[in-house]
């Protein structure tokens, strides 16, 4: 049994009219699909999502979406929550989706909004079907494949996207040798390169750290 991991972008095709919301760094830090299931007679597509950030403003671009049918956002603490979302079935949400079920594919939630306007998604079958599967995506729609493996329960879900001055300063401190061992640079030679202080090197660091840790252990937040 194989899974793929595929990023699925936007080229002349819309995604889905939330897309551009959920994967807008300046509105959310996370956002992630938990579940996707479709009612018939009429058609409808349901959804359960996972976010982090300005959940005020999505609640008002649901209720601002001619798609969106019903909606309910529900915040846990902070700025974390959780969006129902039961609408219309977008012609390309709805066609991917049609496409897995008919090659008998099972997705693997979640799936992932990334900060340059694609979704990561995963799904589960024989490689056969896997193949002919990303054959049919939608035309305007550009799928690149990240992964290809065998199925293993203990992987851990796909990690959130670190906002772009976290990656930036994990990125400078991995060349730099900050996470060798032994270790060959400092916080002052990563903020140096950044070109902040040392503390704020030290707080983009611990919070990029913090948020990889916890979604290697599968803990949200």
């Amino acid at each position: 049994m194989r899974y793929l991991q595929v990023r699925l972008a936007a080229g002349d095709a819309t995604l889905h009219p939330l897309v551009p919301t959920l994967t807008d760094a300046t509105v959310f830090r996370n956002a992630m699909m938990l579940e996707w299931t479709p009612s018939f007679d009429p058609p409808r597509a349901n959804v359960l999502l996972y976010l982090e950030g300005d959940l005020e403003a999505f609640d008002a671009l649901l209720a601002d979406t001619a798609l969106v049918r019903e909606h309910d956002v529900t915040r846990i603490d902070g700025d974390r929550g959780y969006a129902y979302v039961h609408s219309d079935p977008h012609p390309i949400e709805w066609r991917l989706f049609e496409i897995a079920a008919e090659r008998a594919l099972l997705p693997v939630f979640p799936f992932r909004y990334d900060d340059d306007g694609s979704i990561t998604v995963r799904f589960l079958g024989p490689l056969d079907r896997l193949r002919a599967a990303l054959e049919a995506t939608p035309e305007g729609v550009e799928p690149s494949i990240e992964k290809v493996g065998a199925y293993d329960l203990g992987r851990p879900p796909i990690p959130p996207p670190l906002p772009p001055r976290q990656r930036e300063a994990v990125e400078v401190a991995l060349e730099a040798g900050y996470y060798a061992v032994p270790r060959e640079a400092s916080r002052a030679d990563v903020a140096a390169v950044l070109g902040c202080a040392p503390s704020t090197a030290s707080e983009h660091l611990r919070k990029a750290e913090r948020r990889l840790v916890r979604a290697f252990l599968d803990r949200p937040g």
